[in-house]
């Protein structure tokens, strides 16, 4: 964990709302030599917040880490985006820090996931097809393109298929573990993979989710506008930075990576 540690340092004088593990280890799709990618929503200074300096991300990479503050968060979520509503169903051994942040907004999840999130989602397969249709791509790489596109594809009918309970957009789909292991690890057939688009593209759309809700909107920019107040007059909770590098340390012993 010290290469954590050292491109955190020039943060550490930064207090943490919430911090997790995304990517393959939170689908559940890690392989032993898979990184880790970090997600941090920063506690912005009462300053800040006054001046309205509260809306940055900030990309690291050797190790991948995404740093943010709860603006950045909750427009992603306003927008139904796929890789932001993740974190609200996020697996219990992914979610490394909360000071309350996800977790208060955890119950809208399903709600947040509209039209839009099937939208941007069966965008990320195109582009997905498109790279696997390029020449030079290593094998490694294309069975790990393969099983996030078919992961996509997944969610997508997991999501249509319970659009009247609002079902969220999942993180880790445990029924379709095995199969979407087998592509990560054996591949498939590229043509194959593509020929589920048109299928997906037809049943989305007979199953159109509602559009993006107005009123749950405004009720998630209340609990982050709530959130933040608390940061002004010291009432909300967080974490020191020194404890991101130490929960990942106790998670990467309590539980292996898996292969």
């Amino acid at each position: 964990m010290n290469r954590f540690e050292q491109a955190l340092t020039p943060y550490m004088d930064r207090r943490v709302l919430a911090a997790w593990v995304g990517g393959s280890h939170a689908h559940g799709l890690a392989r032993p030599d898979s990184d880790i990618d970090l997600h941090l929503v920063l506690a912005p200074e009462p300053d800040d917040i006054l001046l309205g300096r509260t809306d940055r991300t900030k990309g690291l990479h050797g190790p991948d880490i995404t740093i943010t503050t709860p603006i950045p968060l909750l427009t992603g979520l306003a927008k139904g985006a796929p890789n932001t509503l993740e974190a609200l169903s996020l697996p219990n051994d992914c979610l490394l820090l909360d000071a309350g942040l996800l977790h208060m907004l955890a119950p809208l999840a399903g709600r947040l996931t509209s039209r839009n999130t099937i939208d941007m989602a069966l965008g990320n397969v195109k582009g997905n097809l498109h790279l696997l249709a390029r020449d030079g791509l290593d094998e490694r790489k294309r069975r790990k393109l393969q099983g996030e596109t078919m992961r996509l594809l997944a969610s997508i009918g997991h999501v249509t298929a319970g659009r009247d309970t609002d079902t969220p957009w999942p993180c880790r789909l445990d029924a379709d573990l095995d199969v979407l292991r087998e592509i990560r690890e054996h591949g498939m057939d590229d043509a194959e993979l593509a020929a589920q688009l048109p299928d997906m593209l037809a049943y989305a759309s007979s199953r159109r989710l509602h559009a993006p809700d107005r009123k749950t909107i405004r009720e998630t920019e209340r609990l982050v506008a709530g959130l933040m107040k608390g940061l002004v007059d010291g009432t909300t909770a967080t974490f020191p930075m020194e404890s991101v590098p130490a929960m990942l340390e106790i998670r990467s012993r309590m539980r292996p990576h898996t292969s």
